[in-house]
C-alpha cells in the first residue's frame, strides 16, 4: 500500500470518528428541531458510512483472497450508494432549514430531486448485473467503465435541484448556511472533475465530510439563536412581572408602567432608534417606577393631595430605583432609565439635575411617556385631563421640561389619535 493511499484512509477513519461523535451529540441533545434533527443525524451517520466504506475500497483494493473479493465489491458499490443518500437527507435538511426561515419550497422540485436520487440508486444495483459501472481485473483491481458518466448524470442533477432550493431561498438563509449548503453543492463536483482526469485520487469524501461541518455549524448557530431568543422572552416576561408587581402596590394608578413602556415604545419608533434601542427603552419604561417600592404605602396610597414634605419622600424613588437597578450589571441602562426619568431638559429636575443632552435619551423618551401617561389617567384626585389640555401642556414644555425632539414626536402621535384611544 502507497503512502497516499495510507493518508487517504486515515483521513476517511477520522472523518468518520468525526461524523459519529457529531451524530451522537446531536442525538443526546435532542435540542429543540424535533423536525430537523432526524435528518442531520442522518447525513452524519451516512457520511460516516460513506467514509467507512471509500476506507475500505482503498485498503482491500488488490486483495486476493476471498474477504478482498467481496469487500472491495461491496465498498464500491456502498460508495455510490451513500452518495445518493446523502444527497436525498441533505435535500430535506435543506427544505426544512428554508422552512424554519420563513422561505418558500417548492414540492414539485423537492420530489423530482427525489426521485431522481432514488433512480440513481435503482440504476446502481442495475450497474452490477449490467457492468456500466465499474469492472474488476485479475489482480481485483477496480476501474471504470466507458458508461461510468451514466452513473455520474445521477449525481449531478439532485445537485443542479439543490442549488435551485438555495438560490431561490437565498435571503431567508444565514451566512453560514449559505456556506454549508453551497460546499456540499461545489465541492462534490470538484471531487468528481478531479477523479475524471486524475484517476485513483478520491477527495469527493473528505469534501463531504468539510460540507457536513458547515451545515452542522449552521444548526448549532440556529439552536444558539433559539436559546437567545428563550432568554429574550423570560427577560421581558420577568421585567412585565416586575413592573406588574410595583402597579398594584397603587390602586389608583392601576398598569401605569405598562402603559408608560407602549407609550415609550411608539416614540422610540417614531424616532427611528432600531428595533435593540428600542427594545432597551421598552424595558428601562417597564421599570421605571421600581424605587416606588422603598416608599411608605401611607404616602403612595394617599388618596388626597401630598404635602410638601411627603412629595418630597415620593421624589426620592428615582434615585432608588437607579441604586436597586444598578445590581443589574449586565443591562446597566436600566438603572439609567429609574434614576433620571424626572429630570428635566433646563437641568431644573431631580435627582441630579441633569441638563438637555446630558440626560440619557431613553431617559427623556420615558419622562415624556411618564407625564402624558399622567395627565391621561384617572387618579384619586381628578379624571383623566382632555387631549386638548395634556397637548397644549406638552407643546408648552416643549424645550424646558421635555426634550424638544421628544416632545414634537408626542405631538404628532397624538395629532393621529384622533379618537383619544391612547389614554387610559
Amino acid at each position: 500500500m502507497s503512502f497516499a493511499q495510507s493518508l487517504h484512509i486515515t483521513f476517511e477513519l477520522w472523518s468518520a470518528i468525526f461524523c459519529l461523535i457529531t451524530a451522537f451529540c446531536v442525538y443526546v441533545t435532542r435540542k429543540y428541531d424535533a423536525k430537523g434533527s432526524p435528518y442531520l443525524i442522518a447525513l452524519l451517520l451516512t457520511n460516516a458510512t460513506l467514509n467507512v466504506t471509500e476506507a475500505m475500497a482503498y485498503y482491500y483494493r488488490g486483495n486476493l483472497t476471498l474477504t478482498g473479493y467481496h469487500m472491495v465489491r461491496f465498498s464500491n458499490f456502498s460508495v455510490f450508494l451513500c452518495n445518493y443518500l446523502l444527497l436525498l437527507f441533505l435535500l430535506f435538511y435543506i427544505c426544512r432549514v428554508i422552512e424554519k426561515n420563513g422561505g418558500r419550497e417548492s414540492l414539485r422540485l423537492k420530489y423530482i430531486a427525489a426521485a431522481i436520487i432514488v433512480a440513481g440508486i435503482a440504476m446502481l444495483a442495475l450497474s452490477r448485473a449490467f457492468g456500466f459501472y465499474y469492472a474488476f481485473d485479475e489482480s481485483n483491481r477496480y476501474y471504470r467503465l466507458d458508461t461510468y458518466w451514466i452513473m455520474l448524470l445521477f449525481t449531478e442533477a439532485p445537485l443542479l435541484i439543490l442549488a435551485n432550493f438555495i438560490f431561490s431561498n437565498w435571503q431567508s438563509l444565514k451566512s453560514i448556511e449559505k456556506n454549508g449548503f453551497l460546499m456540499f453543492i461545489i465541492l462534490p463536483v470538484v471531487g468528481i472533475v478531479v477523479q475524471l482526469f486524475v484517476y485513483g485520487i478520491s477527495v469527493t469524501t473528505i469534501m463531504d465530510t468539510a460540507a457536513i461541518f458547515m451545515v452542522f455549524i449552521s444548526y448549532e448557530l440556529e439552536y444558539s439563536d433559539h436559546m437567545i431568543q428563550k432568554e429574550r422572552l423570560l427577560l421581558d416576561q420577568t421585567i412585565r412581572a416586575f413592573a406588574r408587581t410595583i402597579d398594584m402596590r397603587d390602586r389608583y394608578t392601576g398598569s401605569h408602567s405598562g402603559r408608560v413602556a407602549k407609550y415609550a415604545r411608539m416614540l422610540a419608533e417614531r424616532m427611528k432608534l432600531g428595533s435593540e434601542k428600542t427594545r432597551r427603552v421598552y424595558q428601562m419604561a417597564l421599570l421605571h417606577d421600581v424605587g416606588k417600592i422603598g416608599i411608605d404605602d401611607t404616602i403612595l396610597r394617599k388618596p388626597s393631595a401630598l404635602t410638601a414634605e411627603e412629595y418630597g419622600v415620593i421624589k426620592t424613588h428615582s434615585a432608588k430605583g437607579g441604586e436597586i437597578l444598578a445590581n443589574i450589571t449586565e443591562m446597566p441602562e436600566l438603572a439609567k432609565g429609574a434614576r433620571w426619568h424626572h429630570e428635566r431638559y433646563d437641568g431644573k429636575g431631580y435627582p441630579d439635575g441633569l441638563k438637555g443632552i446630558s440626560i440619557p435619551l431613553e431617559a427623556r423618551i420615558i419622562g415624556v411617556a411618564d407625564s402624558y401617561d399622567a395627565m391621561t389617567s384617572n387618579r384619586s384626585y381628578r379624571a383623566y385631563l382632555p387631549q386638548t389640555v395634556v397637548r397644549a401642556e406638552i407643546e408648552r414644555n416643549a424645550g424646558t421640561q421635555f426634550d424638544p425632539q421628544v416632545a414634537k414626536c408626542m405631538l404628532e402621535i397624538m395629532d393621529e389619535d384622533a379618537e383619544y384611544a391612547l389614554h387610559e
